[in-house]
């Protein structure tokens, strides 16, 4: 394949982590905020808020390049991608079994984009920090 080819996603610089960390503390500031201003404010509301910030962070730290970036680390990434989705639709799948058993209905106010986003994010985010791990202990 090409260099170019849009199958070729260019990883991020490891300084963009701090922006991603930045991104976590930054919804709760501002959804506080909007709860003095504004104190009708729909809860839902503020969990997207928070949901969408947080799928960003994770988002940039999934996309951060590591200070080595080998066929190891290579591999890693590819299968925390897979093992990401694989959680992300198990767990779509539990919140709406709860909702049907909770309410009668497959979905609700709270699942939305933001929050697939989320924990798909999270999903990748754990399982790429954990095959990390556990590569650093087999080789102590």
């Amino acid at each position: 394949m090409e260099n170019r080819s849009i199958f070729n996603v260019p990883l991020l610089s490891v300084g963009w982590k701090k922006v991603a960390y930045a991104l976590f503390p930054l919804p709760v500031v501002l959804v506080i905020g909007l709860a003095f201003a504004n104190p009708n404010m729909d809860p839902n509301e503020a969990a997207q808020i928070l949901y969408g910030f947080w799928a960003i962070g994770f988002g940039i730290l999934n996309l951060t390049r590591e200070k080595v970036e080998d066929e190891m680390i290579r591999s890693f990434r590819l299968q925390a991608f897979q093992t990401g989705f694989f959680w992300m639709i198990w767990g779509l799948g539990a919140i709406m079994l709860i909702n049907y058993l909770r309410y009668d209905r497959l979905t609700s106010e709270m699942f939305t984009v933001y929050l697939v986003l989320f924990l798909l994010n999270l999903y990748i985010f754990a399982a790429f920090q954990l095959q990390k791990y556990q590569a650093s202990k087999t080789n102590n």
